[in-house]
């Protein structure tokens, strides 16, 4: 969904659904599986050359559990609140940041992909590492057991480590000489 920016005269105000193609495309770029209702309430505003955009996401996602490979649900309720600014980003130019200059991404075009914007801030929210729970045991690295079902027999000493060649390492402590 483009916007013209020249057109965007009042305030702009969208509410998605799962009935909404082009949002739920979104998630499906993303390779992400969600179970029940989802919803976004967008509001966009562009003040001189500024656009803002504040944003309310609510879903609950079906993820892997980064141990154990098991499915994990993660439900999100999160505000979002990009700037975007119409001009040559200063970073290009080597100028010095100051703080607040931090969170605007700049643009040149007379318009905007509102997809686009939704789909970075859903990247945003995704865990890097998602667990099903913070007790979890994860997969033996030998046969691939998941420990949270049942624990195996493998030799846990065993494990290749790159600090293996260590373990038999000394150090010698020389005397001082006067």
């Amino acid at each position: 969904m483009k916007l013209k920016l020249h057109e965007l005269q009042k305030p702009l105000t969208l509410s998605l659904s799962e009935t909404d193609s082009w949002f739920c495309n979104i998630f499906e770029s993303l390779k992400l599986k969600t179970q029940g209702p989802l919803s976004l309430h967008l509001v966009i505003t562009k003040e001189k050359e500024d656009i803002f955009f504040e944003g309310h996401l609510k879903v609950k996602l079906t993820l892997n559990c980064s141990r154990c490979s098991e499915n994990a649900s993660y439900a999100f309720d999160e505000f979002f609140s990009p700037v975007f600014t119409h001009g040559q980003d200063p970073r290009v130019s080597d100028a010095e940041l100051s703080k607040n200059e931090l969170d605007i991404t700049y643009f040149k075009e007379d318009e905007i992909d509102v997809g686009e914007v939704v789909r970075e801030q859903i990247e945003l929210m995704i865990p890097l590492q998602p667990y099903c729970s913070e007790k979890c045991k994860g997969m033996c690295p030998q046969c691939g057991q998941n420990l949270n079902i049942k624990s195996c027999a493998c030799k846990k000493d065993d494990v290749y480590s790159p600090f293996q060649v260590l373990k038999d390492f000394r150090v010698v402590k020389q005397k001082r000489r006067k």
